[in-house]
């Protein structure tokens, strides 16, 4: 991405987070992106193409804010649920981007497929964290442990509240965990 491209996406992101996807005109995003019409449109030439570099922006960025971490057991995967509970306190507490997009455009392929790209990020990430401490786990499983949990504490914290969310995920976490020797 561009410069300029990279910022719109930023500033779309914010907008689509805080104001979501369906009640917004083309105006209120170009207000938000903080660029012309002629602009906006030059990097994003519909409304399906905002969303879909909003959403690549979003990914980017969750990839960032969940990366490095403690490089040893048990708390290298955690560290990721740490963040993501950051994530919820700081950011964004109104569920899943991706998922509140496939909601508001369920017959967009783009949509999907930069959702499905977003899910298997956070899937290979979870592959890489359990081979890097247990490289004889059975990641194939943990994985998609790790997985419905994560979304689990990004969807559940905005009906219980993310303290609440967060306490419940990591004791699942930690139990599973556990269960395959990995302290």
């Amino acid at each position: 991405m561009s410069n300029i491209e990279h910022q719109i996406a930023r500033n779309l992101e914010r907008q689509f987070s805080n104001k979501g996807f369906a009640t917004q005109g083309v105006d209120a995003l170009r207000s938000a992106a903080d660029v012309s019409l002629r602009t906006l449109y030059k990097y994003f030439p519909s409304r399906e193409a905002m969303v879909v570099g909003a959403l690549m922006y979003r990914d980017a960025t969750y990839a960032k804010w969940i990366g490095n971490g403690p490089e040893n057991g048990a708390d290298h995967v955690l560290h990721v649920f740490h963040r993501l509970s950051h994530w919820l306190h700081e950011i964004s507490n109104t569920g899943c981007l991706f998922r509140n997009a496939l909601a508001a455009y369920p017959e967009s392929a783009p949509i999907r497929q930069a959702a499905e790209d977003h899910k298997a990020n956070v899937r290979r990430m979870f592959r890489t964290r359990l081979l890097n401490v247990a490289p004889d786990c059975n990641a194939d499983a943990l994985v998609e442990a790790l997985f419905v949990l994560h979304e689990g504490l990004t969807e559940s914290a905005r009906l219980i509240g993310a303290p609440a969310a967060t306490k419940a995920t990591m004791l699942c976490v930690r139990a599973l965990l556990a269960s395959e020797n990995i302290h």
